[in-house]
Protein backbone atom coordinates (compact mmCIF):
# COMPACT_ATOMS: atom_id res chain seq x y z
CA UNK A 1 0.00 0.00 0.00
CA UNK A 2 1.06 3.60 -0.49
CA UNK A 3 2.43 5.46 2.50
CA UNK A 4 2.65 9.20 2.97
CA UNK A 5 6.21 10.24 2.20
CA UNK A 6 7.61 13.48 3.61
CA UNK A 7 8.26 15.96 0.87
CA UNK A 8 8.31 19.68 0.38
CA UNK A 9 8.96 22.20 -2.34
CA UNK A 10 12.31 23.91 -2.19
CA UNK A 11 12.06 26.09 -5.30
CA UNK A 12 9.67 26.40 -8.21
CA UNK A 13 12.03 28.06 -10.65
CA UNK A 14 15.80 27.63 -10.80
CA UNK A 15 18.30 29.50 -12.91
CA UNK A 16 20.83 27.50 -14.87
CA UNK A 17 24.25 26.96 -13.34
CA UNK A 18 27.66 26.68 -14.91
CA UNK A 19 27.97 22.90 -14.85
CA UNK A 20 27.50 21.22 -18.24
CA UNK A 21 24.09 19.63 -18.64
CA UNK A 22 23.97 15.81 -18.94
CA UNK A 23 21.35 16.16 -21.67
CA UNK A 24 23.15 15.94 -25.05
CA UNK A 25 20.51 18.03 -26.90
CA UNK A 26 19.83 20.82 -24.43
CA UNK A 27 23.22 21.11 -22.79
CA UNK A 28 24.24 24.15 -24.86
CA UNK A 29 21.01 26.11 -24.42
CA UNK A 30 21.33 28.28 -21.30
CA UNK A 31 17.81 29.64 -21.74
CA UNK A 32 16.10 26.25 -22.01
CA UNK A 33 12.83 26.12 -20.09
CA UNK A 34 10.99 22.93 -19.18
CA UNK A 35 7.59 23.21 -17.59
CA UNK A 36 7.52 19.68 -16.14
CA UNK A 37 11.13 19.37 -14.97
CA UNK A 38 11.49 17.93 -11.46
CA UNK A 39 14.61 17.37 -9.39
CA UNK A 40 14.40 14.93 -6.49
CA UNK A 41 17.08 15.77 -3.94
CA UNK A 42 18.38 14.08 -0.79
CA UNK A 43 17.49 10.60 -2.01
CA UNK A 44 19.24 7.26 -1.83
CA UNK A 45 19.24 5.74 -5.31
CA UNK A 46 19.04 1.97 -5.85
CA UNK A 47 19.20 1.80 -9.62
CA UNK A 48 18.32 -1.86 -10.23
CA UNK A 49 21.63 -2.75 -11.85
CA UNK A 50 22.93 -4.58 -8.79
CA UNK A 51 25.37 -1.96 -7.51
CA UNK A 52 25.32 -0.50 -4.01
CA UNK A 53 22.86 2.17 -2.97
CA UNK A 54 23.94 5.76 -3.64
CA UNK A 55 22.99 8.11 -0.78
CA UNK A 56 22.75 11.89 -1.01
CA UNK A 57 21.85 11.73 -4.69
CA UNK A 58 19.55 13.70 -6.96
CA UNK A 59 17.38 12.62 -9.89
CA UNK A 60 16.32 15.03 -12.65
CA UNK A 61 13.29 14.22 -14.83
CA UNK A 62 11.41 15.92 -17.61
CA UNK A 63 9.47 14.94 -20.70
CA UNK A 64 8.76 11.55 -19.16
CA UNK A 65 12.45 10.62 -19.06
CA UNK A 66 15.28 10.52 -16.54
CA UNK A 67 17.73 13.27 -17.52
CA UNK A 68 20.42 13.05 -14.83
CA UNK A 69 21.34 11.07 -11.72
CA UNK A 70 24.14 11.99 -9.36
CA UNK A 71 25.27 14.56 -6.82
CA UNK A 72 23.09 17.68 -6.79
CA UNK A 73 26.11 19.90 -7.45
CA UNK A 74 26.82 18.17 -10.75
CA UNK A 75 23.39 18.53 -12.33
CA UNK A 76 22.51 21.56 -14.47
CA UNK A 77 18.83 22.46 -14.24
CA UNK A 78 16.50 23.89 -16.83
CA UNK A 79 14.65 27.03 -15.84
CA UNK A 80 11.36 26.26 -14.17
CA UNK A 81 12.61 23.11 -12.45
CA UNK A 82 10.64 22.07 -9.39
CA UNK A 83 12.95 20.83 -6.65
CA UNK A 84 11.54 18.25 -4.25
CA UNK A 85 13.47 17.43 -1.08
CA UNK A 86 12.67 13.83 -0.11
CA UNK A 87 14.52 13.82 3.20
CA UNK A 88 16.65 10.72 2.61
CA UNK A 89 13.92 8.53 1.06
CA UNK A 90 14.88 5.63 -1.21
CA UNK A 91 14.29 5.81 -4.97
CA UNK A 92 14.07 2.58 -6.97
CA UNK A 93 12.84 1.58 -10.44
CA UNK A 94 9.19 0.63 -10.69
CA UNK A 95 8.63 -3.09 -10.26
CA UNK A 96 7.81 -5.49 -13.10
CA UNK A 97 5.55 -8.47 -12.42
CA UNK A 98 6.46 -11.14 -14.95
CA UNK A 99 3.44 -13.39 -14.43
CA UNK A 100 -0.04 -12.04 -13.73
CA UNK A 101 -3.65 -12.68 -14.66
CA UNK A 102 -4.82 -9.11 -14.17
CA UNK A 103 -8.44 -9.73 -15.07
CA UNK A 104 -9.89 -6.42 -13.87
CA UNK A 105 -8.93 -2.77 -13.62
CA UNK A 106 -9.08 -3.06 -9.84
CA UNK A 107 -6.29 -5.65 -9.95
CA UNK A 108 -4.09 -3.30 -11.94
CA UNK A 109 -4.82 -0.48 -9.51
CA UNK A 110 -3.83 -2.69 -6.57
CA UNK A 111 -0.63 -3.67 -8.35
CA UNK A 112 0.29 -0.05 -9.04
CA UNK A 113 -0.37 0.87 -5.41
CA UNK A 114 2.23 -1.79 -4.55
CA UNK A 115 4.78 -0.19 -6.88
CA UNK A 116 4.25 -2.46 -9.91
CA UNK A 117 4.51 -0.25 -13.00
CA UNK A 118 4.58 -2.99 -15.65
CA UNK A 119 3.11 -6.47 -15.91
CA UNK A 120 3.29 -9.37 -18.30
CA UNK A 121 -0.26 -10.63 -18.84
CA UNK A 122 -0.19 -14.43 -19.02
CA UNK A 123 -3.59 -15.29 -20.43
CA UNK A 124 -5.66 -12.59 -22.10
CA UNK A 125 -5.64 -11.48 -25.74
CA UNK A 126 -5.15 -7.83 -26.74
CA UNK A 127 -8.70 -7.78 -28.11
CA UNK A 128 -10.19 -9.04 -24.87
CA UNK A 129 -8.06 -6.59 -22.93
CA UNK A 130 -9.57 -3.71 -24.88
CA UNK A 131 -13.10 -5.10 -24.49
CA UNK A 132 -12.72 -5.03 -20.71
CA UNK A 133 -11.49 -1.47 -20.81
CA UNK A 134 -8.44 -2.22 -18.72
CA UNK A 135 -6.15 -0.10 -20.86
CA UNK A 136 -7.90 3.12 -19.82
CA UNK A 137 -9.21 2.79 -16.26
CA UNK A 138 -10.98 6.12 -15.89
CA UNK A 139 -7.97 8.33 -16.53
CA UNK A 140 -6.15 7.04 -13.48
CA UNK A 141 -2.55 5.82 -13.76
CA UNK A 142 -2.09 2.15 -14.59
CA UNK A 143 0.79 -0.27 -15.03
CA UNK A 144 2.00 -0.87 -18.57
CA UNK A 145 0.55 -4.20 -19.68
CA UNK A 146 2.54 -6.43 -22.05
CA UNK A 147 0.33 -8.89 -23.89
CA UNK A 148 1.31 -11.65 -26.30
CA UNK A 149 -0.81 -14.47 -27.58
CA UNK A 150 -3.16 -16.16 -25.12
CA UNK A 151 -1.45 -19.44 -24.15
CA UNK A 152 -1.78 -22.43 -26.43
CA UNK A 153 -3.52 -25.18 -24.51
CA UNK A 154 -5.27 -28.53 -24.90
CA UNK A 155 -7.65 -30.68 -22.92
CA UNK A 156 -10.95 -30.35 -21.04
CA UNK A 157 -9.63 -27.64 -18.71
CA UNK A 158 -7.85 -25.69 -21.43
CA UNK A 159 -7.61 -21.90 -21.31
CA UNK A 160 -6.46 -19.43 -23.91
CA UNK A 161 -6.24 -20.76 -27.46
CA UNK A 162 -7.39 -24.39 -27.57
CA UNK A 163 -5.62 -26.53 -30.17
CA UNK A 164 -6.52 -30.12 -31.03
CA UNK A 165 -3.36 -31.37 -32.73
CA UNK A 166 0.31 -30.66 -33.15
CA UNK A 167 -0.43 -29.32 -36.62
CA UNK A 168 -3.00 -26.92 -35.15
CA UNK A 169 -0.47 -25.73 -32.57
CA UNK A 170 2.18 -25.01 -35.21
CA UNK A 171 -0.34 -23.29 -37.48
CA UNK A 172 -1.52 -21.09 -34.62
CA UNK A 173 2.04 -20.11 -33.76
CA UNK A 174 2.73 -19.24 -37.38
CA UNK A 175 -0.45 -17.15 -37.48
CA UNK A 176 0.57 -15.30 -34.32
CA UNK A 177 4.07 -14.68 -35.65
CA UNK A 178 2.63 -13.28 -38.89
CA UNK A 179 0.34 -11.02 -36.86
CA UNK A 180 3.37 -9.63 -35.02
CA UNK A 181 2.58 -10.88 -31.53
CA UNK A 182 5.36 -9.94 -29.08
CA UNK A 183 5.57 -13.43 -27.58
CA UNK A 184 3.91 -16.85 -27.73
CA UNK A 185 2.36 -18.30 -24.59
CA UNK A 186 2.40 -22.04 -23.82
CA UNK A 187 0.02 -23.42 -21.16
CA UNK A 188 0.53 -26.48 -18.94
CA UNK A 189 -1.95 -28.64 -20.88
CA UNK A 190 -0.09 -28.63 -24.20
CA UNK A 191 1.34 -32.13 -24.80
CA UNK A 192 5.11 -32.45 -24.78
CA UNK A 193 5.66 -33.11 -28.49
CA UNK A 194 3.29 -30.28 -29.40
CA UNK A 195 5.22 -27.97 -27.09
CA UNK A 196 8.47 -28.78 -28.88
CA UNK A 197 6.95 -28.23 -32.32
CA UNK A 198 5.27 -24.97 -31.31
CA UNK A 199 8.45 -23.62 -29.71
CA UNK A 200 10.48 -24.44 -32.78
CA UNK A 201 7.91 -22.71 -34.99
CA UNK A 202 8.12 -19.61 -32.83
CA UNK A 203 11.90 -19.63 -32.97
CA UNK A 204 11.79 -19.87 -36.76
CA UNK A 205 9.73 -16.69 -36.64
CA UNK A 206 12.13 -15.04 -34.17
CA UNK A 207 9.33 -14.68 -31.60
CA UNK A 208 9.97 -15.32 -27.89
CA UNK A 209 8.16 -18.14 -26.08
CA UNK A 210 6.87 -17.89 -22.51
CA UNK A 211 6.09 -21.38 -21.26
CA UNK A 212 4.01 -21.84 -18.12
CA UNK A 213 4.48 -25.44 -17.06
CA UNK A 214 3.30 -27.27 -13.99
CA UNK A 215 3.75 -31.00 -13.82
CA UNK A 216 5.56 -32.53 -16.78
CA UNK A 217 7.22 -30.50 -19.50
CA UNK A 218 9.06 -27.88 -17.47
CA UNK A 219 12.55 -29.12 -18.30
CA UNK A 220 11.46 -30.03 -21.82
CA UNK A 221 10.36 -26.44 -22.48
CA UNK A 222 13.88 -25.26 -21.61
CA UNK A 223 15.45 -27.86 -23.86
CA UNK A 224 13.10 -26.90 -26.68
CA UNK A 225 14.32 -23.32 -26.47
CA UNK A 226 11.65 -21.41 -24.53
CA UNK A 227 12.82 -17.92 -23.61
CA UNK A 228 10.98 -17.71 -20.28
CA UNK A 229 9.76 -20.64 -18.19
CA UNK A 230 7.42 -20.26 -15.25
CA UNK A 231 7.05 -22.28 -12.05
CA UNK A 232 10.51 -23.42 -11.07
CA UNK A 233 8.83 -25.31 -8.23
CA UNK A 234 6.96 -27.16 -10.93
CA UNK A 235 6.31 -30.78 -10.04
CA UNK A 236 8.10 -31.98 -13.19
CA UNK A 237 9.20 -35.61 -12.58
CA UNK A 238 12.18 -35.12 -14.94
CA UNK A 239 13.83 -32.97 -12.26
CA UNK A 240 13.67 -35.84 -9.77
CA UNK A 241 16.42 -38.45 -9.42
CA UNK A 242 15.45 -41.56 -11.36
CA UNK A 243 15.53 -43.58 -8.16
CA UNK A 244 12.80 -41.35 -6.68
CA UNK A 245 10.34 -41.36 -9.58
CA UNK A 246 8.67 -44.66 -8.80
CA UNK A 247 5.30 -44.01 -7.21
CA UNK A 248 5.59 -40.26 -7.62
CA UNK A 249 2.63 -39.95 -9.99
CA UNK A 250 0.23 -41.57 -7.56
CA UNK A 251 1.58 -39.55 -4.63
CA UNK A 252 1.26 -36.30 -6.58
CA UNK A 253 -2.31 -37.09 -7.63
CA UNK A 254 -3.36 -37.67 -4.04
CA UNK A 255 -1.68 -34.59 -2.54
CA UNK A 256 -3.12 -31.04 -2.50
CA UNK A 257 0.40 -29.55 -2.54
CA UNK A 258 3.79 -30.06 -4.18
CA UNK A 259 5.14 -31.76 -1.05
CA UNK A 260 5.53 -35.22 -2.72
CA UNK A 261 7.72 -33.62 -5.38
CA UNK A 262 9.76 -31.55 -2.94
CA UNK A 263 10.45 -34.52 -0.65
CA UNK A 264 11.90 -36.45 -3.63
CA UNK A 265 13.84 -33.52 -5.12
CA UNK A 266 17.66 -33.36 -5.00
CA UNK A 267 18.32 -29.59 -5.42
CA UNK A 268 22.03 -30.19 -6.09
CA UNK A 269 21.54 -33.38 -8.07
CA UNK A 270 22.37 -34.28 -11.65
CA UNK A 271 18.85 -33.66 -12.95
CA UNK A 272 18.72 -30.15 -11.54
CA UNK A 273 22.18 -29.47 -12.99
CA UNK A 274 20.84 -30.49 -16.39
CA UNK A 275 18.01 -28.00 -16.01
CA UNK A 276 20.44 -25.25 -15.03
CA UNK A 277 22.59 -26.01 -18.07
CA UNK A 278 19.53 -25.94 -20.33
CA UNK A 279 18.57 -22.51 -19.01
CA UNK A 280 22.09 -21.12 -19.33
CA UNK A 281 22.70 -22.54 -22.81
CA UNK A 282 19.63 -20.77 -24.20
CA UNK A 283 19.96 -17.66 -21.98
CA UNK A 284 16.44 -18.36 -20.71
CA UNK A 285 14.76 -16.58 -17.83
CA UNK A 286 13.02 -18.50 -15.05
CA UNK A 287 10.07 -17.35 -12.93
CA UNK A 288 10.24 -19.28 -9.62
CA UNK A 289 6.63 -18.51 -8.50
CA UNK A 290 7.43 -19.49 -4.94
CA UNK A 291 4.36 -17.63 -3.70
CA UNK A 292 2.21 -19.82 -5.96
CA UNK A 293 3.73 -23.01 -4.56
CA UNK A 294 3.54 -21.72 -0.99
CA UNK A 295 -0.02 -20.38 -1.30
CA UNK A 296 -1.48 -23.22 0.82
CA UNK A 297 0.75 -22.12 3.72
CA UNK A 298 -0.64 -18.58 3.54
CA UNK A 299 -4.24 -19.76 3.42
CA UNK A 300 -5.72 -19.58 6.90
CA UNK A 301 -9.26 -19.87 8.28
CA UNK A 302 -11.21 -16.72 7.54
CA UNK A 303 -9.36 -15.96 4.28
CA UNK A 304 -10.86 -16.17 0.79
CA UNK A 305 -9.17 -19.51 0.04
CA UNK A 306 -9.93 -22.94 1.45
CA UNK A 307 -7.40 -23.77 4.18
CA UNK A 308 -5.68 -27.13 4.13
CA UNK A 309 -5.91 -29.58 6.99
CA UNK A 310 -3.09 -28.86 9.41
CA UNK A 311 -1.46 -32.22 8.68
CA UNK A 312 -1.07 -31.32 4.98
CA UNK A 313 0.20 -27.86 5.86
CA UNK A 314 2.85 -29.36 8.11
CA UNK A 315 3.98 -31.78 5.38
CA UNK A 316 4.48 -28.85 3.02
CA UNK A 317 6.31 -26.83 5.69
CA UNK A 318 8.68 -29.73 6.30
CA UNK A 319 9.34 -30.09 2.56
CA UNK A 320 9.72 -26.38 1.84
CA UNK A 321 13.51 -26.13 2.41
CA UNK A 322 13.94 -28.12 -0.82
CA UNK A 323 12.10 -25.38 -2.74
CA UNK A 324 14.43 -22.76 -1.26
CA UNK A 325 17.50 -24.84 -2.06
CA UNK A 326 16.33 -25.26 -5.66
CA UNK A 327 16.02 -21.49 -6.10
CA UNK A 328 19.44 -20.95 -4.50
CA UNK A 329 20.99 -23.43 -6.94
CA UNK A 330 19.58 -21.65 -10.00
CA UNK A 331 20.59 -18.27 -8.65
CA UNK A 332 24.11 -19.37 -7.67
CA UNK A 333 24.69 -20.77 -11.15
CA UNK A 334 23.74 -17.48 -12.79
CA UNK A 335 20.32 -18.28 -14.23
CA UNK A 336 18.30 -15.10 -14.76
CA UNK A 337 15.40 -15.17 -12.30
CA UNK A 338 12.29 -13.00 -12.58
CA UNK A 339 9.68 -11.99 -10.02
CA UNK A 340 6.14 -13.09 -10.83
CA UNK A 341 3.13 -13.29 -8.56
CA UNK A 342 0.52 -15.37 -10.44
CA UNK A 343 -1.89 -12.73 -9.10
CA UNK A 344 -4.76 -12.67 -8.65
CA UNK A 345 -5.06 -16.34 -9.59
CA UNK A 346 -3.31 -17.70 -6.49
CA UNK A 347 -2.10 -14.62 -4.59
CA UNK A 348 -3.68 -11.20 -3.98
CA UNK A 349 -2.95 -8.52 -6.58
CA UNK A 350 0.05 -6.49 -5.46
CA UNK A 351 0.55 -8.36 -2.21
CA UNK A 352 1.54 -11.56 -4.03
CA UNK A 353 4.45 -9.80 -5.75
CA UNK A 354 5.89 -8.66 -2.44
CA UNK A 355 5.34 -12.07 -0.91
CA UNK A 356 7.36 -13.52 -3.79
CA UNK A 357 10.23 -11.11 -3.11
CA UNK A 358 10.16 -11.94 0.58
CA UNK A 359 10.23 -15.67 -0.14
CA UNK A 360 13.21 -15.21 -2.46
CA UNK A 361 15.09 -13.38 0.30
CA UNK A 362 14.17 -16.09 2.80
CA UNK A 363 15.55 -18.62 0.34
CA UNK A 364 18.95 -16.97 0.70
CA UNK A 365 19.13 -14.47 -2.18
CA UNK A 366 20.37 -11.01 -1.08
CA UNK A 367 17.67 -8.34 -1.11
CA UNK A 368 19.66 -6.11 -3.49
CA UNK A 369 19.71 -8.91 -6.05
CA UNK A 370 16.02 -9.64 -5.56
CA UNK A 371 15.32 -5.98 -6.34
CA UNK A 372 17.21 -6.37 -9.61
CA UNK A 373 15.13 -9.47 -10.40
CA UNK A 374 11.98 -7.40 -9.77
CA UNK A 375 13.11 -4.60 -12.07
CA UNK A 376 16.02 -5.10 -14.47
CA UNK A 377 15.53 -8.82 -15.12
CA UNK A 378 11.86 -8.36 -15.88
CA UNK A 379 12.70 -5.66 -18.40
CA UNK A 380 15.27 -7.92 -20.08
CA UNK A 381 12.76 -10.73 -20.47
CA UNK A 382 10.20 -8.36 -21.97
CA UNK A 383 12.72 -6.83 -24.37
CA UNK A 384 12.22 -3.51 -22.59
CA UNK A 385 15.58 -2.84 -20.98
CA UNK A 386 16.13 0.12 -23.30
CA UNK A 387 13.04 1.77 -21.81
CA UNK A 388 12.61 0.59 -18.23
CA UNK A 389 13.85 -1.65 -15.45
CA UNK A 390 16.76 0.48 -14.21
CA UNK A 391 17.31 4.09 -13.25
CA UNK A 392 19.52 5.42 -16.03
CA UNK A 393 19.66 8.59 -18.08
CA UNK A 394 17.35 8.40 -21.08
CA UNK A 395 14.98 5.77 -19.69
CA UNK A 396 11.36 6.26 -18.73
CA UNK A 397 10.90 8.03 -15.43
CA UNK A 398 8.86 5.19 -13.91
CA UNK A 399 10.17 5.08 -10.38
CA UNK A 400 9.15 4.67 -6.77
CA UNK A 401 9.88 6.61 -3.60
CA UNK A 402 10.12 4.25 -0.62
CA UNK A 403 9.87 5.21 3.02
CA UNK A 404 12.42 2.61 4.17
CA UNK A 405 15.55 0.82 3.01
CA UNK A 406 14.54 -2.30 1.00
CA UNK A 407 18.09 -3.67 1.13
CA UNK A 408 18.09 -3.70 4.92
CA UNK A 409 14.62 -5.27 4.96
CA UNK A 410 12.89 -6.37 1.76
CA UNK A 411 9.54 -5.69 3.44
CA UNK A 412 10.30 -2.00 3.00
CA UNK A 413 9.85 -2.51 -0.74
CA UNK A 414 6.12 -2.30 0.00
CA UNK A 415 6.39 1.09 1.73
CA UNK A 416 5.65 3.06 -1.44
CA UNK A 417 5.20 6.77 -0.75
CA UNK A 418 5.03 8.01 -4.33
CA UNK A 419 4.73 6.42 -7.75
CA UNK A 420 6.18 8.35 -10.69
CA UNK A 421 4.77 7.33 -14.08
CA UNK A 422 6.54 9.04 -16.94
CA UNK A 423 7.89 11.54 -14.42
CA UNK A 424 4.44 12.44 -13.05
CA UNK A 425 3.93 11.85 -9.33
CA UNK A 426 0.89 9.98 -8.02
CA UNK A 427 -0.38 8.72 -4.71
CA UNK A 428 -3.57 7.12 -3.42
CA UNK A 429 -5.61 9.17 -0.99
CA UNK A 430 -7.38 7.84 2.08
CA UNK A 431 -10.47 6.95 0.04
CA UNK A 432 -8.47 4.85 -2.43
CA UNK A 433 -8.56 7.37 -5.29
CA UNK A 434 -5.42 8.13 -7.28
CA UNK A 435 -4.36 11.78 -7.11
CA UNK A 436 -1.67 13.69 -8.95
CA UNK A 437 0.73 15.18 -6.43
CA UNK A 438 1.31 18.91 -6.54
CA UNK A 439 4.49 19.85 -4.68
CA UNK A 440 3.77 23.10 -2.89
Amino acid sequence: MLHRTRWWLVAASVALGAVASPDPVRGQDPEFFVGDARLLVDVTVIDGRGGPARPESAVLMWGGKIRAIGPRSGIQLPQGTTIVDLDGAYVVPGYIDAHVYSSEAEDLAAMLASGIVAVREAAISPERFEERGRSSPGGEPSPAVFIGSPPLDHGPDAVGIVVDSQEDAVAEVERQVSAGTPFIGIAPGLPADWLVAATRAARRGDTPVWADRSGSGWLLSLRAGADVVSRLVSGDPELLPESKRAGYGAAAASSPTLAPWLTRLAPDGREVSAAVNAALSSDASVVPLLAYAAAPLACVPGSSCDPLPEADRQILRDAWPAAEALVRTFHAEGVRLLVGSDAPSSTPAGAGFHREMQLLVRAGIPALEVLSMATRNGAIALGQLHERGTLEVGKRADLLVLDGDPVADIRNARNVGLVFIGGRPWRVDESGVWRRVAFR
